[in-house]
């Protein structure tokens, strides 16, 4: 039998599932424009609205600010269709 650590990972932050996928899409981000001279990321909706108090942006900074200066909009109220 697997543990719990095996199954689950553990993310940053007090909501890993605010950071997790912000910082994976970073990562890809990074990946597909890697010399890029800066980032703008917006996020929105509720990930804009609760992202800061779990730590999202910190989740997406510490994947891209090393590599470009990095900007992130926060817009709450804008909601993308899927």
């Amino acid at each position: 039998m697997k543990s719990l650590k095996e199954l689950y990972r553990i993310g940053n932050g007090p909501s890993s599932s605010h950071t997790m996928g912000p910082k994976k899409a970073a990562e890809l981000f990074l990946e597909r424009a890697p010399g890029a001279a800066k980032y703008v990321v917006t996020l929105y909706g509720s990930l804009a609205a609760t992202g800061k108090g779990h730590l999202t942006d910190t989740a997406i900074l510490n994947v891209l600010e090393p590599h470009a200066p990095t900007t992130i909009e926060w817009l709450p109220r804008t909601f993308l269709p899927f």
